[in-house]
């Protein structure tokens, strides 16, 4: 069959533009355990597309070393439908993948093959299904998903700002994070995830479990739910963090202290000084303590300031932010962020698009943090394993002294460290 590339020899001569998908052994394993079986390959503006052949029952293989040197040099913007999962297939890819899924999410999970969705029921948990279901049909969705795609692809202009720092930004940012992995306790984790976790090898392997990011939300704040299990809000209090423990000598948690209100006033130009507990300046603004601060300052930032506060330093500020952040989204039926353009919807209040422009400020200032993060493990024992929004989780080596003391020094906001053998009851220090 003429699309189908399983020999050095038939390498086409350079393309353009090309949408490509990744096809692994199995699609329902997370991608730092899985091999790619085939490479779907279309040039934008081409009339067929070609399937790239690695690893599967009814052809040759290419070397991918050899197929990832053919790309790096014969082919421009590479599509696709989710850069972060590339990533793990071939990282070096990386300044040539393109999101589509960036600009509007192509919704494929629908999709109906008859072929295809015959062996996943049959063979659901099979590591290497997509190696057995014929590479026909792998061509024949792979066809419909690129006729999805293109004119989502269409859509994209080189000014598009938010596109861009998605696309080279988050995408790397969260492959970092998920590529190490966290380790477990065994035993813990038998016990407790006991009849909870139906297929553990999508998820699990040598004691080492993965997390993934969906980077596609409404907010841009990322959520990190795979094979059943939330990451992002582990139990504190029933035995699930325990169940991760630290493959170096312990974790450390990093923790931002008053972290919204902090971002908020950045918003709205309203500077907390650097050295004062957030709640605690809050509560002399207010006329309360700290807890009570705390309390009363979320209900007014996610409801709405009361009349009686609007007076008040910072929340006077949050009350005018408000205001003309509602009037520029209403007059220009859209309101643009770091990260995210959030257009008009009929159904939008005020205090939710002012919680979704907080949850993509939070978003965009952790991504520029963590990359900065990120640079400071290069060439360390210390890995980054989890992100949970105001608190960054190290499993941390001993060997790389002075390495917390610099990462916080990096952080432009104020932290509390928390450290421990396991997740569960991190002590601070």
């Amino acid at each position: 069959m003429f699309y189908i590339i399983e020999k050095s020899s038939q390498l086409p001569r350079a393309f353009g533009d090309c949408f490509i998908r990744f096809i692994p052994f199995n699609d329902n394993f997370h991608p730092s355990l899985t091999e790619l079986s085939l490479i779907y390959l279309r040039p934008l503006n081409g009339k067929k597309g070609y399937i790239f052949c690695l690893n599967h029952n009814e052809s040759f293989g290419i070397d991918k070393s050899e197929l990832t040197d053919w790309l790096l040099n014969n082919t421009d913007k590479l599509w696709t439908l989710d850069k972060k999962k590339a990533l793990h297939y071939l990282y070096p890819l990386s300044d040539k993948l393109y999101d589509v899924n960036f600009i509007e999410p192509v919704d494929v999970k629908s999709l109906d093959n008859t072929c295809i969705n015959f062996y996943y029921s049959k063979h659901y948990s099979l590591p290497n299904v997509n190696c057995l279901i014929p590479i026909s049909k792998h061509y024949e969705m792979c066809e419909v998903i690129f006729n999805m795609s293109l004119p989502v692809i269409k859509q994209h202009t080189l000014g598009d700002t938010q596109f861009q720092f998605q696309n080279f930004f988050t995408a790397d940012v969260f492959y970092h994070i998920e590529k190490n992995g966290i380790m477990v306790d065994k035993n813990c984790f038998i016990d407790y995830y006991n009849g909870k976790l139906t297929n553990p090898q999508f998820s699990l392997n040598r004691s080492r479990i993965y997390t993934q990011y969906n980077l596609y939300t409404t907010t841009s704040r990322p959520s990190n739910t795979f094979n059943s299990i939330n990451f992002a809000a582990l139990n504190k209090d029933d035995g699930e963090r325990a169940c991760f423990k630290s493959e170096n000598d312990k974790f450390i948690e990093i923790d931002f202290q008053g972290y919204h209100p902090r971002l908020i006033g950045e918003l709205v130009g309203f500077e907390f000084p650097k050295n004062r507990n957030t709640y605690e300046y809050l509560g002399e603004i207010l006329g309360v303590t700290q807890q009570e601060a705390k309390e009363l300052t979320f209900k007014q930032l996610y409801g709405g300031v009361w009349a009686e506060y609007k007076n008040k330093s910072f929340f006077k500020e949050v009350d005018m932010f408000i205001d003309g952040m509602w009037d520029k989204y209403q007059y220009g039926n859209h309101l643009v962020t770091d990260n995210r353009i959030f257009m008009f919807d009929a159904d939008m209040t005020r205090s939710k698009l002012f919680n979704y422009i907080i949850q993509s400020k939070e978003t965009s200032t952790n991504v520029e943090l963590l990359r900065l993060v990120l640079s400071k493990l290069e060439g360390k024992k210390t890995k980054l394993v989890l992100y949970t929004y105001d608190a960054f989780l190290f499993d941390y080596s001993e060997e790389d002294k002075e390495l917390i003391s610099d990462i916080i020094n990096t952080l432009k906001y104020p932290v509390t460290i928390k450290q421990g053998q396991s997740y569960h009851g991190l002590e601070k220090i």
